[in-house]
């Protein structure tokens, strides 16, 4: 449907780029939902959070790049979560489920303690690192390794591949053929992990492999779940864990405060993942006629869940612009999805973030960020360089 007289949100100018939410701001009192670039967007939480458990509404990104004539850059349909629904989805999810488990994230947080233990071990206070290189690009990539069987050595390439294939949801001309490339190279990575997994052996590797023997996966599942998920093991929880250490190192009094009162630090770790997400945006396509917020889409038309705008939603966060180390949790952040596509590794990425942080501000009881960062912290949410001092 097109309504000509709806305000239109530009996430192309200069000022968007540098600061979204009084565009946001601004567009609030005309409704829940404006048209975008390519269709529509949310920008209040309660519209967003009915975007993503409406049934008619599925994960959009290869939807996009089809009608723009690219072929599928992230999914393989009814192979992976993210382009599969119904019964197939739900099969898919439980073949991988018990790898995110509460008991298995459990087990994973004493080797993820001990692995930002050794990554930290050889900066003392007011030693430069930059947080990227030397700790949150590593921590998941390492961790993930071990998940799947692979020696710590491949680290450095899950990092690079999964930067390189989160590019794809920018859904721009440029990062057709990086991703491609990386896709092919990360598809014989992935069939050679495949091989290696045979028999007995605690990786998600072998439960892949095994599941499919039983049946209980299709032929080819293993193949593009595995590739799907050390596809996202790294970018997303890196952006996530520099993001809050930004926030807290640039909010007045907030790192002094969590390095203070340590219990604070789980609570406060929402309040960066509410005040500064990493995944600001998530792009939805219709599989039939549906209706969202105040306006009818048909099928084919594609939605835009502005998460970075119904975090700052003062009908559901009061003074949504103050970040708020002890801001009740009131509504839960939506980064993570919610519904039937919500995040698998949503519980893994949270103790990750949870871990790589409480290793910074239990470490260091100030911190300072020297010039030199380099990230779109309020476009995509992505950081590549931080500059970092923790400070005695």
């Amino acid at each position: 449907m097109t309504d000509q007289f709806a305000p239109f949100l530009d996430t192309a100018t200069p000022a968007f780029a540098a600061d979204p939410h009084p565009i946001f701001d601004a567009l609030r009192g005309s409704g829940p939902v404006v048209r975008d670039a390519i269709g529509w967007s949310t920008i209040d939480y309660a519209t967003s959070e009915a975007a993503f458990h409406d049934p008619a509404l599925t994960p959009g990104i290869d939807h996009l790049l089809g009608s723009r004539g690219i072929e599928h850059l992230w999914g393989a349909p009814g192979h992976t979560l993210t382009d599969s629904e119904g019964e197939t989805h739900q099969r898919l999810r439980r073949a991988v489920s018990p790898w995110f488990s509460v008991r298995r994230i459990a087990e994973l947080r004493a080797r993820t303690q001990a692995l930002v233990a050794e990554m930290l071990a050889p900066f003392g206070p007011g030693d430069a690192l930059d947080l990227m290189s030397d700790l949150a690009d590593v921590v998941p990539a390492r961790l993930f390794c071990w998940m799947v069987g692979a020696p710590d050595g491949d680290a450095p390439a899950l990092v690079r591949l999964s930067k390189a294939l989160l590019s794809v949801f920018t859904a721009t001309e440029a990062m057709v053929e990086p991703v491609r490339a990386a896709k092919a190279e990360l598809a014989a990575y992935t069939n050679g992990l495949l091989r290696t997994a045979q028999g007995s052996g605690d990786s998600l590797g072998v439960a892949l492999v095994e599941a499919e023997r039983s049946g209980a996966l299709a032929a080819g599942d293993a193949f593009h779940l595995l590739e799907e998920l050390l596809s996202a093991s790294v970018d997303n929880t890196a952006n996530t864990a520099a993001l809050a250490v930004h926030t807290l190192a640039t909010q007045p009094g907030a790192w002094t405060t969590v390095h203070g009162e340590p219990a604070l630090l789980a609570d406060a770790i929402e309040e960066c993942g509410r005040y500064e997400p990493a995944i600001r945006h998530t792009i939805k396509a219709a599989l039939e006629p549906t209706r969202i917020g105040d306006v009818d889409l048909d099928a084919g038309e594609f939605v835009s869940i502005r998460i970075a705008a119904a975090h700052r939603d003062p009908a559901v966060f009061a003074e949504p612009h103050c970040f708020d180390l002890r801001r009740a949790r009131t509504r839960p952040q939506l980064a993570f999805g919610a519904g039937r596509h919500y995040c698998l590794g949503a519980a893994l990425g949270r103790m990750e973030v949870h871990e790589m942080v409480a290793g910074l501000t239990t470490r260091y009881n100030g911190a300072e960020l020297p010039d030199g960062a380099d990230m779109d912290r309020c476009t995509a949410g992505v950081v590549r360089r931080l500059p970092f001092r923790g400070l005695a």
